[in-house]
């Protein structure tokens, strides 16, 4: 067994190493597993999981949510709630801040991507919080927090990439994200409003918060950004379907795919009501949502070939009677796969690091009587730990990218979020039923 996954692992971390794409890494490691230790005529199990997956309707449910988010992030929609938070959050010492972290509250039930929610929300936070003299390693820290939110809160696209790698209800999954995401959301308000108290130099005075968009100001398109009455004309519809995805999926009245399909038509419905909708933009949505959705489907399809190797070899199973057999404490197992969850994080994206980790060991945690469900929502979060932390979280990048702020200063800023989000891990583990209670009532 050690000669197989010694094999395997070694052949996944070369090619990557070597700058190949992690879903193509994932099949050229199935494809010398079965040369080397099984019949070169299960070579067609690869076309067998690749046409299951094609026409399988849980692969409708990425590219759809995919879809509801690039029509409300192209929209506007973004800078529409940010904009109306930041007013109803004038005279409040860190203000800003605050409207920042609810704002990327709200966007992550629409949009499903931590990398999405950071930009779409980063563009026009970070400027305005810089220039009302907030410190930027306090202004970048705070989108780079809140937009971890994007991979918490349902719809996440990771979610629905472990349901389908470990066949556990994405459903449940979904709404298992709902409470942790909203606590993780608390805590970084309340960090914020304890270091502001602490450290005034962070922010500015209550009563010089600025107001975002006071003057009214367009954006690209010449759509009108500001104003209180204007934010809440597209966040109330932009609720309204949140609460109609996330309510189909608690009551059953819909299943997965058929909620993504709601909030994708909801979605483009929006845009067209608020007289947002060009063909530009039509085009460029789905030439995206084509992009992101086709680069999942195949990282599943890649991880499916490979978790069957790793099944027909037996070498999960082996793996999790290996572990059980040391007789170590299962706390301690768990602790030290969070470690590799936390590095792996910095590393890749979620759904790479889902594919990438969970059919190796999703076998020994399920044998160790943690639940499935659970075990979801703390990969997810480790995850989204990894993506903030020094030196190569990716969304640092993102943010990077995004206001032209040095690197260093983004890494300085995302460091005390990173405490906050671990005190959450914590908590999450002495309480499971946070992210259990309500799969458990579906």
């Amino acid at each position: 067994m050690l000669v197989m996954v010694l094999l395997i692992v070694g052949i996944l971390l070369i090619a990557m190493f070597i700058g190949t794409p992690v879903a193509n890494a994932l099949g050229i490691a199935a494809v010398v597993g079965i040369l080397v230790f099984m019949e070169p005529a299960q070579l067609t199990r690869f076309t067998i999981v690749a046409y299951s997956q094609s026409t399988s309707m849980n692969q409708m449910v990425p590219p759809l949510f995919i879809l509801m988010a690039e029509f409300l992030s192209r929209g506007g929609i973004a800078s529409d709630i940010y904009n109306m938070l930041s007013r109803a959050m004038r005279g409040i010492k860190g203000g800003l801040a605050l409207a920042t972290t609810l704002a990327c509250t709200i966007f992550a039930a629409l949009c499903g991507s931590s990398p999405a929610t950071a930009a779409s929300i980063g563009r026009i936070s970070i400027k305005q919080m810089v220039e009302k003299n907030y410190r930027p390693d306090f202004a970048t820290g705070t989108v780079a927090a809140g937009g971890t939110l994007g991979i918490m809160i349902p719809p996440s696209l990771p979610f629905v990439m472990f349901g389908i790698i470990t066949e556990t209800s994405i459903s449940k999954l979904l709404m298992a994200g709902l409470l942790p995401g909203i606590m993780l959301s608390a805590l970084f308000c309340i960090s914020i409003v304890i270091r502001c108290r602490l450290n005034p130099s962070l922010t500015v005075a209550a009563e010089e918060e600025y107001i975002a968009g006071a003057a009214v100001a367009k954006d690209e398109d010449g759509v009108s950004a500001g104003g209180l009455k204007l934010g809440a004309s597209t966040a109330i519809p932009a609720g309204i379907l949140i609460l109609l995805v996330l309510g189909t999926l608690y009551t059953g009245v819909a299943t997965p795919t058929e909620a993504a399909g709601f909030g994708a038509i909801g979605a483009f419905a929006i845009i067209v009501a608020i007289r947002r909708f060009t063909w530009d933009l039509f085009k460029d949505t789905l030439s995206s949502t084509v992009r992101t959705a086709c680069m999942m489907i195949l990282l599943i399809i890649m991880g499916l070939s490979l978790s069957y190797v790793v099944s027909y070899l037996g070498l999960a199973q082996e793996l999790a009677s290996f572990i059980i057999g040391t007789g170590m404490n299962r706390w301690v197992v768990f602790s030290m796969l969070v470690v590799l969850w936390l590095i792996l994080g910095c590393l890749m994206d979620p759904g790479s690091m889902v594919v990438l980790t969970i059919p190796f060991i999703f076998p020994a945690l399920t044998a160790m009587g943690f639940d499935p469900i659970w075990i979801g929502v703390i990969s997810t979060l480790t995850v989204e730990i990894g993506m903030i932390t020094p030196p190569v979280g990716l969304n640092l990048f993102i943010l990077k990218s995004v206001s032209d702020i040095d690197i260093g200063v983004v890494m300085k800023g995302s460091l005390p979020y990173v405490i906050v989000m671990l005190a959450g891990l914590i908590i999450l583990c002495v309480f499971p039923q946070i992210a259990l209670v309500i799969p458990s009532h579906m």
